[in-house]
């Protein structure tokens, strides 16, 4: 899959081969299933087991119970996101990493039962009715955040995988695309060129050289970004504007207030009736480009 919520920091705008869905897109699929596929099954076996026992109930009833709980998790998921970005990381540190997990957690626990709570008031309201919860606000709570704690280390474990394969598949689609155009190219001579500038880049505590020309497009990931070859992605904390001052001015555009491009991989531009672009790039992949900046990747 193709990745929101984006190390997108910011969610990604890049398309896989064979998907047409956008990252955004998708992932507002992975969260809508995760959450009301469980929560559409549980309706129809409440709805069973009463009609089995002889104790028929109103369909409105479990679907407020159900769909008032998926709709409370799915407004604190940002919360989940929060802390994928904001997490200086396992191995760097550890004590703070799980410090703003347990947080956001609990703030997870709380903004959904708050809303799955009012939700259900609201709803028995309006058909007339008074919503008796099972046991005391501070029993529910106790009973709800364990089962919290437990989406809230699903949904980010989903999360954390689907970034890094959305990154594994970038690197395998460049890898493919470079082999099937070595194999396709004509031999040729080797000719004797003197070697480009190279950009050097500190990657945690190794320093990596990489000359522009192999650079395939940069993105903004928070604090930190994304550099792209055919071999690898590169994670450095470094601005974009940082990133961008130290390239050459003739072979990389910016299309987007969090993306760099390498004219060189750029196949072919669609209009979008937005006025935005999509961009085909020669490795198979497709990216955004943003209508502010149309002027300068349209020039020539």
């Amino acid at each position: 899959m193709s990745t929101a919520p984006a190390a997108e920091g910011t969610a990604q705008a890049v398309m896989l081969p064979g998907w047409r869905l956008s990252a955004r897109a998708t992932w507002a699929l992975v969260w809508l299933v995760f959450y009301f596929l469980p929560t559409t099954i549980n309706v129809l076996s409440v709805l069973s087991e009463h009609k089995r026992d002889g104790r028929p109930i109103a369909a409105w009833e479990p679907m407020c119970w159900e769909y008032s709980s998926a709709l409370g998790g799915l407004a604190a998921l940002p919360l989940v996101y929060l802390a994928i970005r904001r997490a200086p990381g396992w191995a760097r540190a550890p004590l703070r990493t799980l410090g703003l997990h347990l947080l956001l957690m609990i703030a997870y626990g709380v903004v959904h039962i708050s809303l799955m709570m009012g939700l259900r008031v609201i709803v028995y309201a309006l058909v007339g009715g008074h919503y008796h919860s099972a046991g005391s606000w501070a029993d529910i709570f106790l009973y709800e955040v364990r089962k919290d704690a437990l989406t809230y280390l699903i949904a980010a474990a989903i999360l954390t995988m689907g970034r890094q394969l959305v990154r594994l598949s970038r690197v395998v689609a460049l890898v493919e695309a470079q082999q099937a155009a070595a194999v396709s190219a004509p031999a040729a001579a080797p000719a004797a060129v003197e070697p480009p500038a190279r950009l050097e880049l500190k990657v945690g505590t190794r320093r990596v050289f990489v000359a522009p020309e192999e650079i395939i497009q940069v993105s903004a990931a928070g604090k930190y970004v994304e550099i792209m070859t055919a071999e690898r992605v590169h994670l450095v904390r470094r601005s974009l504007a940082d990133i961008q001052s130290d390239l050459p001015p003739h072979l990389f555009v910016r299309v987007h207030r969090s993306r760099l491009l390498n004219r060189a991989t750029i196949q072919r531009v669609d209009s979008r009736p937005s006025g935005d672009l999509d961009i085909t790039l020669t490795t198979g992949l497709t990216v955004t480009a943003s209508r502010r900046y149309k002027t300068d990747l349209l020039q020539v």
